[in-house]
């Protein structure tokens, strides 16, 4: 071997250990840098010189400088820190309700059961000012109440779109981040003959890390080095050096909650909310369909209930003035909201509160036919009636009338209970105003020689004429007189000395008693009175309207059955039970995203301690790589001192 040979052996071997003496120190310098990933001088031989004799080897050569990085790895590492803080966003987001709705200061349902033992109150005591006062009162009370949840859900979710929007402001900053590094990375790579840029790289990972902290992220390597990277379910946010940015808009109904659009330019937006998940924005808006919304919707279906089946009640009865009740509290009808671009209109209103199920709608028509789904599952829910006027569309107690001008393609929002809470209002301030009587009162004759009865009138109609007429005219008055055990006859006992007869019925069963109305002869005022027990030949009983409600407590008893009844979901549900599942279903959901956090937080540990093990920094394992690179350098450096010696020999054995 000659000294040139030998001479360029410990030269490229020098260079090769300063290089990985550099490399060693920029790990050190960067370990506790954030997202840095180790990097490695990749070293092979030279290509060896034949020599007649075979081949001499020529040195070392320096091939790459790369990092220690696993794509797979990395990719559980973005979608669990994605899936981590989804989670953590709604279980923050869902425990505020969940601690507010489950509190019995702040929760409704201790200003229920005052408001129903107020009603109890006055059943025992009807004739108490006092205790009429108290009704109002607590009355007043819950609608506050009413009003102060409805407010604070509305305020959370102004939040929500507050932070949402900050949210897709930093992912436009952070997609705009990406696209100037993809375009580095793309030169840098030129430049270097397609040798890797390894701390650039880390970069764009790091960014992409945090662009998951806001959405699910997937990427796509391009040839160039350069990562396209697609957000929800696919919509490319970044291609090579394009950065393409989200924005904001309001969608239809009430409370309009933001939206996420994808902006395709000249002012054209493309909606991407139903296609986005993960990260915060996927919590956020997990937060407001899952836990949100349906808490606003239950509420305010609690309070339309309570309005409509009181009111009901309430003016059945009759107030101490010997008035009619008047509607105690008022509420709104369903709100509707046409999506854009639809100029159509619709007419909605409440056929059966009772039906009311809490969930939003959407209306569609195509052309020909009209459809409508749940918002919250994309069901479709079937429909009665044609949509006319005269035929509206009844769907979930809802009466639904299109207007004959919509065309293919028109859209509506319907949110029937979505306003209920923050509009339910007290109409009754009077306490004698308070209709605690019943309308109806019922007697027996005192010679009556049967053991004939007559029940308490019961409202059923008050639509019916009978309620529609001036106070104190029940039309008219009504005789009973039995003409034999099971044959009676009706009478307008307006003047009781010559009263008129309305109509004979036969066939009372004295076993199984009967309903006086309506009658055979379709009688109906509105009203129920029941006969029972064996009544003789000539025995009467008196129907007429009770002018003076002192004292009387049958409306007052109906009222308290009315808040503890199953008046909601068909009959299955209570007012109180309405708000009790509402804080059951906000309390599971709760539970689970806390404990769905506590998994997806385990397996983002393990998988960066499995980035760690893989592109961390290892101080001990960087002081063990010093000193053998420092030892292999200063081999190096007496491989060049020996040929130097050599060389010197050599020189002087010519000299001699």
């Amino acid at each position: 071997m000659t000294t040139g040979n030998m001479l360029g052996i410990g030269t490229s071997a020098l260079r090769a250990f300063q290089r990985a003496l550099n490399t060693t120190g920029h790990n050190i310098a960067n370990a506790n840098t954030p997202g840095y990933s180790r990097q490695r001088v990749d070293l092979s031989s030279a290509t060896p010189q034949y020599a007649g004799y075979g081949y001499i080897g020529t040195g070392v050569r320096t091939d790459s400088v790369r990092r220690f990085y696993d794509g797979f790895v990395e990719n559980q590492v973005r979608n669990y820190t994605s899936s981590t803080t989804e989670f953590q966003t709604l279980h923050n987001y869902a425990a505020q309700i969940d601690n507010v709705l489950a509190d019995p200061d702040a929760g409704l349902s201790t200003a229920m059961q005052r408001f129903e033992s107020a009603a109890q109150d006055l059943a025992n005591d009807p004739a108490s000012t006092a205790t009429r006062q108290a009704l109002i009162s607590e009355g007043q009370g819950l609608v506050d109440r009413f009003h102060s949840l409805g407010g604070w859900l509305d305020d959370m979710n102004s939040q929500v779109n507050n932070d949402l929007q900050a949210s897709v402001t930093e992912i436009n900053r952070i997609s705009s981040a990406i696209a100037d590094l993809n375009k580095e990375i793309v030169r840098a790579s030129g430049i270097a003959g397609d040798q890797p840029p390894n701390d650039l790289l880390d970069q764009r990972d790091s960014l992409i890390r945090d662009l998951s902290e806001h959405v699910s992220v997937s990427t796509l390597s391009q040839d160039d080095g350069s990562l396209n990277v697609m957000i929800g379910s696919g919509q490319a946010l970044v291609v090579g050096s394009n950065a393409t940015q989200l924005g904001t808009y309001r969608g239809p109904g009430v409370h309009a909650p933001l939206q996420v659009a994808l902006e395709a330019g000249s002012n054209n937006q493309v909606p991407i909310t139903d296609q986005l998940s993960g990260g915060k924005v996927g919590g956020l808006l997990g937060f407001r369909s899952r836990v949100l919304e349906p808490a606003v919707n239950e509420l305010g279906r609690a309070a339309i209930g309570l309005g409509e089946f009181f009111n009901a009640q309430h003016q059945r009865g009759v107030d101490l003035n010997g008035q009619l009740g008047q509607a105690f509290f008022s509420f709104p009808d369903p709100q509707w909201d046409s999506y854009p671009g639809v100029s159509s209109s619709l007419s909605v209103a409440w056929d059966d509160v009772g039906q009311a199920t809490g969930a939003d709608y959407k209306l569609q028509y195509d052309g020909a036919t009209w459809s409508i789904s749940r918002t919250d599952t994309g069901e479709q829910v079937a429909m009665t009636g044609s949509g006319s006027a005269a035929d509206p569309f009844v769907v979930d107690g809802v009466r639904i009338t299109v207007d004959a001008a919509a065309v293919s393609g028109d859209t509506f929002l319907i949110q029937p209970t979505r306003n209920g809470a923050q509009s339910l209002q007290m109409l009754v301030n009077d306490p004698s105003q308070i209709a605690a009587a019943a309308p109806v009162l019922t007697s027996a004759m005192t010679t009556n020689t049967g053991s004939g009865a007559i029940s308490a009138g019961r409202v059923t109609d008050i639509d019916n004429a009978a309620f529609q007429s001036t106070p104190g005219s029940l039309s008219p008055p009504v005789m009973i007189r039995f003409t034999s055990a099971t044959t009676y006859e009706l009478y307008d006992n307006s003047n009781p000395a010559s009263p008129t007869l309305l109509e004979a019925v036969s066939g009372f069963d004295p076993a199984a008693g009967d309903d006086v109305f309506p009658t055979p002869g379709g009688l109906d005022y509105g009203y129920q009175v029941r006969l029972t027990g064996s009544p003789n030949a000539g025995d009467e009983f008196t129907i007429g309207y009770n002018s003076n409600g002192d004292g009387d407590n049958r409306n007052a008893l109906a009222l308290g059955e009315v808040l503890t009844g199953s008046v909601m979901g068909n009959g299955t549900e209570s007012l109180s039970d309405v708000y009790r599942g509402m804080v059951s279903e906000v309390g599971t959901t709760t539970r689970q995203a806390e404990m769905t956090v506590g998994a997806h937080q385990q397996l983002l540990e393990r998988s960066l301690n499995a980035r760690d093990a893989i592109s961390g920094v290892n101080l001990d394992e960087e002081a063990a790589n010093l000193v053998k690179f420092q030892q292999s350098y200063q081999a190096a450096a007496q491989v060049i001192a020996t040929a130097n010696e050599l060389f010197d020999t050599l020189l002087g054995a010519v000299r001699r």
